[in-house]
């Protein structure tokens, strides 16, 4: 099996794993250098409550009956819930744009500063385990081009820890690894998240080229399932789709010539 077909179902339970990216100006992801960036790992994932923004419908009352109705779009903002079993200071500071800082040998974050409201856009992946209307394991996962997410800390209580994120995904004309939406192809020109079903794990990895490697390695604990057929590599300034030029194995992809600027890789691999 290669592609997962149109007519197959799909059922899940909780968060399987997750992921934030945070975002240059542009809105791509901050890879540093040609070395594979994984974007930061949301541990101990429990629970994604999404609550998609809804329409209204103005209706037309004459002779004491509905002569017709207008839906109208959203007028509102989508918003979902996420949380979290772990307190982690590094994703905490990137999703707020601040640093992580000591004081002796203690990690400190800074809660509710001056950057509020001036946090910066990240790009989400939110993976679900489950399985198929035949029984077979299948991974559903959500992909946010653009979001803010914002923490809202936690009690201490009898109950274990749990850390809340708000997030509200903003509409994007590109997807994360920049391939614009056409009509021709999407049936549309933006969007607010997507949602998606594979085979197996997906994974999103980004490099930034300069001008002088061909060769770009996969994390070496995600290696590639069938990266023929399962692996897609863009350019992101562009959106151009390699599909010629390149070749693509479990471990790296290898151009036939020099590239520059960043690239952005989704795969499947199996967890």
């Amino acid at each position: 099996m290669t592609t997962v077909p149109e007519t197959e179902k799909f059922w899940g339970t909780d968060t399987f794993i997750s992921y934030a990216f945070p975002l240059n100006a542009d809105g791509s992801l901050q890879a540093p250098d040609t070395n594979p960036y994984e974007g930061l790992e949301i541990d101990g994932t429990r629970n994604f409550n999404l609550t998609p923004a809804q329409g209204s419908t103005v209706v037309n009352i004459g002779n004491g009956r509905l002569r017709g109705s207008i839906y109208r779009a959203p007028r509102e903002a989508s918003t979902a819930e996420f949380t979290i079993g772990f307190k982690q200071p590094k994703l905490k500071a990137a999703m707020q744009g601040s640093n992580t800082y000591t004081v002796g040998e203690g990690r400190f974050n800074g809660r509710l500063t001056n950057r509020q409201g001036s946090e910066p856009n990240v790009a989400m992946v939110v993976v679900q385990k489950g399985k198929n209307d035949n029984g077979d394991d299948r991974y559903a996962a959500f992909f946010m081009p653009k979001t803010r997410a914002i923490l809202r800390d936690g009690a201490m209580n009898d109950n274990a820890l749990e850390e809340t994120f708000q997030i509200t995904p903003d509409v994007s004309k590109k997807q994360i690894w920049g391939k614009s939406f056409t009509v021709a192809e999407h049936g549309f020109t933006s969007l607010t998240y997507e949602d998606a079903i594979f085979e197996f794990c997906p994974k999103i990895v980004g490099w930034l080229a300069d001008g002088v490697e061909d060769t770009f390695a996969l994390p070496t604990d995600f290696p590639a399932v069938d990266p023929d057929t399962k692996l897609a590599v863009f350019h992101f300034d562009s959106g151009v789709h390699y599909n010629t030029g390149i070749t693509k194995s479990e471990t790296d992809i290898v151009f036939d010539y020099t590239v520059s600027g960043l690239l952005v890789a989704v795969y499947e691999y199996q967890p």
